[in-house]
């Protein structure tokens, strides 16, 4: 079938890798950038301050108004510094933090960047987005399964999915809920009909949407921010064909052209019944 993505009972777990996030105090003032879900309790528990000492360093009267893209003074906190675990990349961890490959190579002289060691701690820009680190994420997700919130590589898809999500007008808690479904968001796993990464999508699916429907042919379903893009612009896709979410996931897993020649299969049912129930877990608060 054309654009069938599915995970079966047999996964083949090729690695579980953990990334770790911290901040480290060093005295210094910094700033962070109000984001999407973000309050000043939840910012000053990221910092390790007071929310009493946020209002007051940013003239604040009302800590429960605050706005998306204001500039928060935070006293007292150091760089972000990311402490590397086995499977982490300079490029991901880039990725996490929304900086880029070059300033932290810079910033931390790497002779070559390919070249990390497990333990190291590596000193992000100033820029880094201590929005998406690991205290911040469960925060905004009270509801988020165990497997994911105990496990720090999962959490940290977070920022993809909210990412492709709001880039492709894809409610991220479909998204997320479809990837658990899928494939518990392991980014690391290979069904038995050869179905990648978090979105569980197939190499011929790949293809078609990262050509077709991105315009991006580099994309690799390997890596999980592109396998998450990928999988918020099929899901897209697949409302416009279908013209109805309920419709669009039974395609996700069944394939559109079965679905709209055949019907939904009784599996079919119970995926979209799966993935609708589990939205309420991946809701922000």
């Amino acid at each position: 079938m054309a654009y069938v993505k599915k995970l079966t009972a047999t996964v083949v777990i090729i690695a579980t890798l953990t990334t770790g996030l911290l901040v480290s105090p060093a005295g210094a003032e910094t700033t962070h950038v109000v984001e999407p879900g973000d309050t000043l309790s939840v910012i000053a528990r990221t910092y390790g301050v007071t929310t009493s000492e946020l209002a007051s360093a940013n003239g604040i009267a009302n800590p429960n108004l605050i706005r998306i893209g204001q500039s928060i003074t935070v006293p007292g906190a150091g760089p972000t510094v990311h402490t590397v675990v086995g499977g982490d990349t300079v490029s991901h961890i880039a990725r996490t933090y929304g900086v880029s490959t070059a300033e932290i190579v810079r910033l931390n002289g790497l002779a070559n960047p390919n070249r990390i060691r497990i333990g190291q701690k590596l000193e992000l820009p100033a820029n880094a987005s201590t929005g998406s680190s690991i205290a911040t994420l469960a925060a905004r997700y009270p509801n988020l399964p165990r497997s994911i919130s105990d496990n720090p590589e999962r959490l940290a898809l977070v920022s993809s999915f909210e990412r492709w999500g709001a880039h492709y007008g894809v409610a991220p808690d479909l998204l997320m809920a479809v990837a658990y479904q899928e494939s518990g968001w392991q980014s690391q796993v290979i069904s038995n009909k050869g179905a990648i990464g978090v979105g569980q999508i197939l190499p011929g699916t790949a293809t078609w949407i990262a050509e077709d429907l991105i315009g991006e042919p580099g994309l690799d379903p390997y890596d999980p921010d592109d396998n998450i893009r990928m999988s918020a612009r099929f899901i897209l896709w697949l409302i416009a064909f279908h013209g109805d979410e309920a419709t669009a996931l039974a395609g996700y897993y069944q394939g559109p052209t079965s679905v709209s020649t055949r019907g939904n299969f009784p599996q079919t049912d119970v995926y979209v019944a799966s993935v609708t129930a589990a939205r309420v877990r991946f809701q922000r608060s």
